[in-house]
């Protein structure tokens, strides 16, 4: 299940781009968002990087 990214949140810092092991997410206009949501392995290393809180996983 792929991250789900706060808009409103998202700082645009590029961290989770950047700790996604398979490249799902890629901050576009200053804004992450999931660009491979089917690649997403659930590792959730974006989640944990993600200083604003603006990424989590659905239950």
């Amino acid at each position: 299940m792929p991250p789900k990214i706060d808009q409103e949140k998202c700082s645009g810092c590029g961290e989770c781009v950047n700790a996604c092991p398979v490249s799902v997410i890629e901050v576009n206009n200053k804004k992450a968002k999931v660009v491979k949501p089917d690649d997403c392995v659930d590792c959730r290393a974006c989640e944990a990087v993600c200083t604003t809180g603006a990424i989590t996983f659905p239950e």
